[in-house]
């Protein structure tokens, strides 16, 4: 072969090596997923499972990359971002997706969802057959939302000091308990008959410290993992408050997906969400372990009670739900039986 044969065989390589290029790499997509948990926290997990999964799945044809700590902001501003196809997904919780989707404030009231019967609610979440699924995304498909998957966080109860003397329910009366502006938490505080102290949460420490508060609402988990045994030593377990998160998407992009890959990527939601509850209970676990290993007191709840404190939120439950959507509040409690 003389020169310039050789060199018209190299220039049709090189020609055809540029072609091809771009068609392998437009066989990839890479989506961001905002999220506003730090590394180690149990919805972080959920979120990063995605990001395996999904390139599992796809056999890395599509892959995801997490944004964590809130790099691209609070969960509100990401799912607008979401809204507006700035963004492909976001992490929200319950308490801030309801701005998007109103019925889901049935989802921040004290006891809509039991505790012990947290598994059955979040069964029907299932993508292909829940109830509860089918009704929230469908809700949210009318804001240019697609829900992928949900997330779940351990009950919330509340810690105290010993200098609180709390013991049982009445002898919480009159301690000051530390809450967030939610009017719903301040209104189940003034049920129990406590006082409730607004404190941002890092101020919360110092706030116990010095008394300004003798108690406040937090998870095992969470209770473990900010060493809180440090300064409180019982918990009255009245597990009265969960927190449901979900990742959505643009619709629009969703839409404009291959029907196979979008039955990849909610596959890939459906593995993500139940390896996420798993470890929820993990974290659980070791935050029980970690009360028990402090001799940290677990007060909890007779069903009296538990009754009582339902009787004095009757007219918390009459002025919010008579707003919501009785359909909505008649499947969480149909997913509970």
């Amino acid at each position: 072969m003389n020169l310039k044969h050789v060199l018209r065989f190299a220039l049709s390589f090189a020609i055809a090596g540029m072609l091809v290029i771009p068609v392998c790499a437009e066989a990839k997509t890479t989506f961001r997923l905002a999220n506003t948990g730090a590394p180690n926290d149990d919805y972080t997990y959920g979120c990063e499972q995605f990001a395996k999964n999904l390139k599992e799945i796809s056999k890395g044809d599509m892959q995801v990359k997490v944004m964590n700590n809130g790099v691209l902001g609070n969960d509100r501003v990401t799912t607008e971002m979401a809204q507006q196809g700035s963004i492909d997904f976001s992490l929200v919780g319950q308490s801030q997706f309801n701005l998007f989707v109103k019925p889901l404030l049935a989802m921040d009231l004290p006891y809509m969802v039991e505790f012990e019967k947290n598994d059955q609610f979040l069964s029907d979440f299932d993508q292909y057959k829940g109830k509860l699924y089918k009704y929230v995304d469908a809700e949210a498909n009318k804001v240019g939302l697609k829900v992928i998957m949900t997330l779940d966080s351990p009950f919330r109860s509340y810690a105290f000091t010993s200098k609180s003397g709390v013991k049982d329910l009445a002898s919480a009366k009159g301690v000051k308990a530390r809450v967030t502006m939610s009017p719903i938490e301040k209104a189940f505080v003034n049920a129990i008959g406590m006082n409730p102290c607004p404190v941002g949460w890092t101020e919360v420490y110092t706030a116990l410290q010095q008394g300004t508060v003798d108690g406040e609402i937090i998870s095992l988990g969470t209770f473990a993992a900010c060493n809180r045994a440090e300064i409180e030593d019982r918990f009255l377990l009245t597990r009265h408050n969960m927190a449901k998160l979900f990742v959505v998407m643009n619709k629009a992009k969703f839409d404009a997906l291959s029907p196979e890959q979008q039955k990849m990527i909610i596959d890939a939601g459906q593995k993500s969400q139940q390896e996420e509850w798993l470890k929820t209970k993990e974290y659980d676990a070791a935050g029980a372990a970690y009360c028990a290993k402090h001799n940290i007191k677990l007060i909890e709840l007779t069903d009296a009670e538990k009754a009582e404190i339902k009787k004095n939120l009757e007219p918390l439950y009459a002025e919010y739900t008579k707003n919501i959507d009785p359909e909505f509040i008649k499947l969480i409690k149909e997913a509970q039986k």
